[in-house]
């Protein structure tokens, strides 16, 4: 541990160092901003975000099966939020918003598949790019396509291990849309083996992405002595892929935990910065629905789950946030409180500490793209509209661009589940919210341009459930 904070001394003033050449040469693009005094370039940063993975179904936000005991334990030396928001319930872009704390409207990823907006814009500023900036090692596993540097995350990391998609994606897809995920995807321990690999050859501050894509479909299923362990229920197709969903969960849950063991024996666990997320729920039947896409609570409610050094511990956070938020939380736990601009998001560290009032922040979320989503053989959802929504954690609009007279008001506040459609009694409401959606350049290019995928992209998409 001596050593350990000798090294912490050398990492700052080397930090510093590399600050002022990144400063002085303009790197990264961050000239418009400057770290403060009480920058901490000895705080490591991990992001662990859990693809396809709903709040409702962890422990530490009130599910009553046993499917997430690691996740559970951090969470209760943690903070944890209790209504996070994500921007869209499709992987690239949520990702690309929790990565830039921007809106999709802002950072230009708005869609899997399309001829415009299908790739975050090498003009974004990441979080990456900034902590790399001042001196942070950087580091991303992603486990699947989806989060990939097809669509532009990879900015700013040194590592971006995406090594599944290294095979010919023959035979991926056939006649009928069935489907082989080939190595377009990948377990968690697959990606925490190559994590771990990387943090015991890392001996500098670090930032850390790990994606875990389990429980986004059945098509990728846990090794066969896990799933040994479990008992998967007699009944219709549907129940069973319920209970494999939550096999996923546990089996990710377990690799998580295994992250945290290794951060904690070199010492690293405590003086790390640690945060939980999703980028989007799943539907698994509710409102009809079994994938994800659309806007509704189960799909764009986030665990959002916060542990910083030196803070309590135990807490829970009732306040409506947002997943942007995430970014200048970061930057303001390590001491960087002069955000850049262009972020959206605001800081959640004072909520780390103590109560403090509810800021009234209202979140955005939308779903430009059309697509069929496939959940398993013979259970697919069509979407064929774009949808936008808006909600101060009270009221929550749902604005249908291609069919106006089915969007959606909810009291969410005694309607959690979203059953009672308020729109036509609530005209006051409904004006008030989409004055609120109005007053953003939220629409989509959609356009024809550069940047369109390739039939491997697409191809690649396919094969972890998504067509056109």
């Amino acid at each position: 541990m001596l050593q350990r904070c000798r090294f912490r001394q050398l990492v700052r003033v080397a930090s510093v160092l590399t600050v002022v050449a990144c400063l002085s040469t303009g790197c990264n693009r961050t000239d418009d901003w400057r770290p403060p005094a009480n920058f901490d370039p000895t705080i490591n940063v991990v992001l662990i975000t859990l693809d396809t993975t709903r709040a409702d179904h962890l422990g530490c936000y009130g599910y009553d099966k046993p499917v997430s005991p690691r996740i559970d334990r951090f969470a209760a030396q943690s903070t944890i939020f209790e209504r996070a928001v994500c921007s869209a319930a499709v992987t690239p872009v949520s990702h690309a918003s929790i990565l830039t704390g921007q809106h999709p409207y802002r950072h230009g990823l708005r869609v899997l598949h399309g001829l415009a907006e299908n790739r975050l814009p090498d003009a974004a500023l990441t979080l990456t790019e900034i902590l790399r900036s001042v001196g942070y090692r950087t580091a991303a596993f992603i486990s699947a396509f989806p989060a990939g540097s097809r669509f532009g995350l990879h900015q700013g990391f040194e590592t971006f291990d995406e090594t599944f998609m290294h095979d010919e994606l023959a035979d991926v897809v056939d006649g009928l849309g069935a489907v082989n995920t080939g190595d377009n995807q990948r377990r968690a321990g697959d990606t925490t083996d190559l994590a771990l690999q990387w943090l015991d050859r890392t001996d500098t501050t670090f930032f850390l992405w790990l994606h875990y894509f389990d429980p986004h479909d059945a098509q990728l299923l846990p090794p066969r002595e896990f799933l040994s362990g479990f008992k998967v229920p007699v009944g219709t197709e549907r129940d069973r892929l319920r209970a494999l969903y939550d096999i996923e969960i546990r089996y990710m849950d377990q690799q998580i935990g295994r992250v945290f063991d290794a951060l904690e024996r070199d010492g690293r666990l405590e003086e790390s910065l640690i945060i939980i997320v999703s980028d989007h729920g799943e539907g698994l039947g509710d409102h009809d629905w079994w994938t994800h896409g659309i806007l509704y609570e189960e799909q764009i409610h986030a665990p959002l789950i916060i542990h910083a050094p030196d803070r309590p511990s135990g807490r829970r956070v009732n306040h409506l946030v947002r997943t942007i938020d995430v970014m200048p939380t970061v930057l303001d736990v390590i001491g960087m409180n002069d955000h850049p601009a262009t972020l959206d998001g605001r800081s959640l560290a004072a909520m780390l500490e103590k109560d403090v009032p509810d800021p009234g922040l209202t979140a955005y979320a939308d779903s430009v793209n059309m697509l069929n989503y496939v959940f398993a053989p013979g259970i697919a959802d069509r979407k064929d509209d774009m949808l936008f929504c808006v909600t101060d954690g009270t009221w929550k609009y749902i604005h249908h661009l291609n069919r106006p007279k089915e969007s959606e008001l909810y009291d969410l506040t005694r309607d959690r589940r979203e059953q009672s459609n308020l729109i036509a009694s609530r005209p006051g409401q409904v004006k008030r919210l989409l004055a609120d959606l109005l007053a953003r350049e939220f629409m989509p290019e959609l356009a024809g341009g550069p940047g369109s995928m390739s039939p491997e992209d697409i191809a690649r998409l396919k094969s972890v459930g998504y067509s056109q």
